[in-house]
């Protein structure tokens, strides 16, 4: 193989995986009562206790953000920190974006945080717009964390390094 060959097979190598890390699967579709918290996200938890989780996401994670609840968005808010590596426990210091859902049943708070390599947050919502569950709001670059914190009187049923999905496993 020629330099031109190995630059076009690299190209395209670089092109697979800048699809394959932005895909977006629907997950407006659920099967469960529209009570139940979704995980917003997709990873591995990180810290799961009481109220508060804390979901990893690795580069082959899908790194798009779901509404986990019916509701509106009541506040959204820029948060200033670090930028530790996001399977560390340090990077719940790191900078981000909380988007506080308001549901019937109480606020559910998502916080997106960046990571060591790409620091890039995108959200597609503002505040007072209706969100149903399972809707895409939002991405995180590369990799990242999501904490998530639940309305009082509720606990997760998630364990440390479960796999879950976004729009699609119960948190409650």
């Amino acid at each position: 193989m020629d330099k031109l060959n190995y630059f076009i097979f690299f190209i395209i190598i670089i092109i697979i995986f800048y699809l394959y890390f932005n895909r977006t699967p629907d997950r407006s579709f659920s099967l469960h009562p529209n009570n139940i918290i979704l995980s917003p996200c997709d990873g591995t938890v990180m810290y799961a206790e009481g109220r508060n989780i804390s979901i990893f996401l690795n580069i082959f994670d899908v790194h798009a953000q779901y509404a986990p609840i019916d509701g509106y968005i009541k506040h959204i808010e820029d948060i200033h920190g670090k930028t530790y590596m996001a399977n560390k426990p340090e990077s719940i210091h790191n900078k981000g974006v909380k988007v506080i859902f308001s549901s019937d049943i109480g606020d559910v708070e998502v916080i997106q945080r960046v990571g060591f390599f790409i620091r890039r947050i995108q959200n597609y919502v503002k505040t007072n717009d209706i969100v149903k569950r399972g809707y895409n709001y939002g991405k995180i670059n590369f990799g990242s964390r999501v904490d998530i914190v639940l309305p009082p009187n509720y606990t997760t049923n998630l364990k440390i390094n479960q796999k879950v999905f976004g729009g699609i496993t119960k948190i409650i």
